[in-house]
Order: structure tokens, then sequence, then C-alpha cells
């Protein structure tokens, strides 16, 4: 089957619909909300096979090629009816209610990190059931959600609205409860004024919150940090020095800390980042 082989299969009907009767391992991610959701999707480039209405299918597809994805095929279903019919067609690969496939992934440090602590390799204080998060430059804000869903308080900061739009999106769509704040950290009263237990910096960079850092984390607290490094300007982005890590800079920053990862990691799109993890002591 065509649809077996994509890299996920979106169904574009309503929830109703879908419950009904959708594909074995389809997403849900109704049209209307494809446009601010892709954030629920997996990473560029990827196939994906799409479920709908034609014109929904049409429309879809136009826009994920603009996003760099490939639609490697689709189904039409104007009604609740025909998904019946395919059924019958497709013995044991139709099924009824509201499971959702999940297609996104956090940044690969955090599910280290998770699967650190799940391993019992490093531990959060023994007193502190539900650990208090701090996720600045949150972006789409899957890492904060995957966070979230592994019994963490996250509090998340972006500073553009339309991508932390996106992040309320995916939050709600994954069922989890996350405090969401927009503003930008060089302006005062952004960072919050409180102690956690993790503080957690991907893809970003801005060196005036390293001192944040360092006050802000609890003792026994973690700093999960990955970032572009030098070299990085070979491929074309970024170029700021502002926005690139300098060899060793975090570990020199942190020396203080127990550090337990440190090293050079490479995106699936070849450009490097630093990738950093270190308890306060």
């Amino acid at each position: 089957m065509v649809f077996a082989k994509a890299d996920g299969i979106l169904d574009l009907r309503s929830l109703s619909d879908y419950k009904l009767g959708h594909l074995k391992d389809a997403t849900w991610l109704s049209w209307e909300n494809l446009p601010q959701s892709l954030n629920a999707l997996p990473a560029a480039p990827a196939q994906l096979y799409l479920v709908g209405k034609k014109d929904e299918i049409e429309a879809a597809s136009l826009l994920l090629d603009t996003k760099g994805y490939e639609v490697s095929g689709s189904l039409v279903i104007n009604s609740p009816t025909d998904m019946q019919n395919w059924s019958q067609q497709l013995p044991g690969l139709v099924e009824e209610g509201n499971k959702s496939k999940i297609l996104w992934k956090p940044s690969f440090l955090v599910q280290e990190f998770v699967e650190l602590l799940n391993k019992k390799h490093i531990a959060f204080p023994v007193d502190n059931t539900r650990p208090a998060v701090l996720d600045i430059g949150c972006g789409g804000g899957r890492d904060a959600i995957f966070l979230a869903k592994n019994r963490m308080n996250v509090t998340a900061i972006d500073h553009e609205p339309k991508v932390l739009k996106r992040a309320k999106s995916l939050a709600a769509l994954s069922g989890t409860s996350i405090k969401f704040k927009c503003c930008d950290i060089k302006k005062e009263n952004c960072l919050p004024y409180q102690s956690f237990d993790l503080i957690t910096v991907v893809r970003f960079l801005n060196r005036d919150m390293f001192s944040y850092i360092k006050h802000s984390l609890n003792s026994g607290g973690f700093l999960l940090f990955q970032t572009f490094i030098e070299g990085v300007e070979a491929f074309g982005s970024p170029k700021n020095p502002n926005f690139i890590l300098n060899n060793n800079e975090l570990a020199e920053v942190f020396s203080g800390f127990d550090i337990i990862v440190d090293r050079i990691d490479k995106l699936k799109d070849g450009r490097p980042v630093a990738s950093f993890i270190a308890q306060k002591l």
C-alpha cells in the first residue's frame, strides 16, 4: 500500500468524520488547522499521504510543497460512507475512534535528557515530583510539550507571536498544559523571577542570559543547551557571530557545573551544533 510507505498519513477531514473511520496509523489534522500546525508534522523533507475531500487535498498539497514535503499519494473521501466502503476493500486497515499518530519529535538532545532520567543515570532532587522547567526560545513548542508530557511543569518563552500561536495549537492538540509567554528576553521582566530545575535552550543564543541561567537554576538543576557552533558559517546560515557558539564556550562559561554531555553533533542538513547538558552543583 502506498500510504504504508509514507512518513505520515494526514487525514484532513473533520474530527467527527475521522472518528467514524480512518486509515490505521493516520494522524488527524483538519485542513483548517494545517497552515498553523506545521509543527505537528515530521521534519521536512518527508513523504506524506493525504486523506480528505479533493479540494482539501489539492490545497494541502500546494502548501506542503512550499514547505519541502512530498505528497506521495492521496485518498479522496467525500463522506463517511466512502470510508466504510474502503474498509471493506482494506480489511484491518481502517479503524474507528479518535486515536491519532504523533508525527513530530522533540530535539534529539531533549529526548536524550529524558532517557537519561528514565534510566536513572541522572536525577532531579528526590523531593521534586514535577520539576519546574523554563524553555527559552521555545519556537514551535515541541520540546516544551514533550517535557510536559513527561510530568514537568513547563514555562515556554518566545518573541514571535505567530510561532507561539503554533506552539499553543500543538499543545492543545497534544492535551498538555504549558505556560506560554510572548516577550523579548532582551527586555526587562521577560525572564521569570523564579528558580527552575531545568532550563533548556535549543537553536537560540543570547549570551546575556548566561548569568540569568546560573542564578535561576536550583541546586541540582540541569541546563540543556543545543545551538549552532563554529563551522556553521560554511553552510550559509547563521552567519552572525552573535548566534554562533565558540568551541568549548559553554564548558568555560559553566565550568562550575557537573558536565554530563559536551559534544558536537550534526543536524540532518549537516550543520554543526553544540550539545551540552550540565548539572548545577
